[in-house]
């Protein structure tokens, strides 16, 4: 499997955008960074469909999201959140609502964000993983301050 390192921060925020901007996001796989081909000039869209070079960026599903908010709405300790989180999501507009209930818990909500990080990457991991990539996060190294 080859390896490629990128920052992931930018391709999560594409993965979760409904709005069709992303379905225009790629990974280049050569380089190893994010490329618009609406936005960067050094790449068009017939470019972008040589699959050897460029990794398609595929927004997550609605039923993908939800199945994180269960997830992690399962995953709570305190019964009271559980079950507001539950009670959220089996409403009318359930995204609208868990994202309400999770502003009355400032923790919890910050938890969620993290989570749900956490979730993006491993499915983009396996998606990569399936062209024969592994994925490797790139970080900012932070320099020794005196």
């Amino acid at each position: 499997m080859k390896k490629i390192e990128i920052f992931l921060d930018p391709i999560l925020y594409y993965m979760e955008d409904s709005s069709g901007f992303a379905s225009s996001c790629y990974i280049d796989l050569v380089k190893g960074k994010v490329v618009l081909p609406d936005i960067d000039e050094d790449i068009s869209d017939e470019d972008a469909e040589n699959e050897d070079r460029y990794f398609h960026v595929e927004p997550i599903a609605s039923h993908e999201s939800y199945e994180i908010m269960q997830d992690f709405a399962a995953s709570m300790e305190s019964d009271e959140i559980r079950d507001q989180m539950f009670d959220a999501l089996e409403r009318k507009k359930p995204f609208f609502n868990f994202k309400s209930t999770l502003a009355d818990y400032p923790d919890t909500q910050k938890k969620f964000f993290e989570y749900k990080d956490i979730r993006l990457k491993e499915i983009l991991k396996d998606r990569l993983a399936e062209c024969g990539y592994e994925l490797e996060e790139k970080t900012i190294q932070k320099s020794d301050e005196h």
